[in-house]
């Protein structure tokens, strides 16, 4: 395997490792806030640091095959002395070593990036960063029967409705903090992650979750509007979802 098949190969590898960094940070989550676009930059250090390590073995590899083709080679022609100074290729390693210092620098680079953007978004109070935790969710007579996903995204709430009137969930899972999916069909909430299951009400029913979701502050304010807060949560367990403010009456 001489020098050119290595570099064509080490071409290909980088080029799937770019692949592999470009899907992870672009197929599933776009960053909405600073701490998950840190977060996006701590992960990619350390997928740039694992990559590094998997093209280490790889050229380990490429370096021993190298070097018994070579032995094997230098056998056959008797010509055992010159094995021992031409087993490894000095162009090769010297070549390799740049690579490896090239990659060790971007791995670096990344890792360093991903801790200062950390350091930095706790420099700032998180109103800078997220949205507010208290606020207006509309008219009541915009929400039909059921679950209403709006503010899933922007707030990670829900607004159910029922005959008696509102209440707010958290779509936070209770088990690792993954988020569930409303299935109209099933009526019941899912967690695609490790297969939570809660009840319309919130109250969780199959899977590993330990408690149901919380509920969030929701009263209707002086001018007709919803408004929620989620700085105040109500927890089934402790028994605080008979509290006021945890259910908004509304038979309107």
């Amino acid at each position: 395997m001489n020098s050119r098949c290595v570099s064509r190969y080490r071409f290909f590898f980088l080029f799937f490792v770019a692949f592999l960094m470009a899907k992870s940070s672009f197929a599933d989550v776009a960053p909405s806030s600073t701490i998950e676009f840190s977060s996006l930059i701590i992960n990619l250090g350390f997928i740039a640091l694992a990559s590094l390590f998997v093209y280490v073995l790889v050229l380990t590899i490429t370096f021993l095959f190298n070097a018994y083709k070579e032995a094997q080679e230098h056998k056959a022609h008797s010509h055992v002395e010159e094995v021992e100074a031409s087993a490894l290729n000095p162009q090769l390693n010297r070549r390799s070593f740049l690579s490896l210092l090239g990659l060790a620098w971007v791995a670096f680079t990344a890792a360093t990036l991903g801790a200062l953007s950390g350091v930095v978004r706790f420099l700032f109070p998180n109103v800078t960063f997220e949205p507010p935790l208290k606020f207006a969710a509309g008219a009541p007579n915009t929400y039909s029967l059921g679950v209403d996903e709006r503010y899933k995204e922007a707030h990670r709430v829900w607004v159910v409705r029922n005959t008696e009137g509102f209440y707010a969930l958290s779509t936070i899972c209770t088990h690792l903090g993954c988020t569930p999916n409303w299935l109209q069909a099933e009526q019941k909430f899912k967690c695609p992650c490790h297969g939570s299951g809660y009840y319309i009400t919130g109250v969780n029913f199959e899977g590993p979750a330990p408690r149901p979701l919380p509920r969030f502050n929701i009263i209707l304010t002086d001018d007709g509007l919803i408004q929620i807060d989620e700085s105040i949560q109500y927890q089934q367990e402790l028994g605080q979802w008979g509290l006021p403010g945890s259910f908004l009456d509304y038979k309107g």
